[in-house]
């Protein structure tokens, strides 16, 4: 009985051939996922250097709207010399809301020496609180309106 016991003890210390094959196997699925994971992070990262430069021309571009005094002049938009992506040349659509000294402005900018054909143009909608590029008959009538509607939804008989 104790020959038999010590027989099977023996028997199962080790690892079988099947197993050893099966963790090998686990082992390199799992690395092949972490080497592939790793990759693509890299790429993504390589990716996203790329795409600043243009984040950046169109922030510059963009700036350059912000600083117009008057609507006339953002009308007639312009061309700006960047670092990076030449020149780029934007124009603007400017429309007044509901709202007083807010205008919504659809902004395009070409990249006139683009590397990739794909940067060529970007088009986006603003919502700018401008002041300075209301009209005074305007705002005044728009300030006009607001008071009525609010006057209207008003009942002053609680007083």
């Amino acid at each position: 009985m104790m020959n038999s016991l010590k027989k099977q003890a023996r028997q199962t210390k080790g690892f079988s051939l099947i197993e050893v094959l099966i963790a090998l196997a686990l082992f390199a699925i799992c690395s092949n996922l972490i080497a592939s994971a790793f990759i693509n992070a890299l790429l993504a990262r390589e990716r996203n250097a790329s795409s600043t430069y243009q984040d950046i021309a169109i922030n510059t571009v963009r700036k350059q709207l912000l600083l117009e005094k008057n609507s006339e002049d953002a009308e007639e938009g312009g061309t700006l010399t960047l670092l990076e992506k030449g020149e780029a040349s934007w124009t603007v659509e400017i429309y007044p809301t509901d709202v007083i000294d807010l205008f919504e402005c659809r902004f395009d900018i070409e990249f006139l020496e683009s590397d990739s054909p794909n940067q060529e143009t970007y088009s986006e909608t603003l919502y700018l609180l401008r002041p300075t590029w209301s009209e005074s008959d305007e705002r005044s009538s728009l300030l006009q309106e607001k008071k009525d509607a609010l006057l209207d939804q008003r009942t002053f008989e609680s007083f």
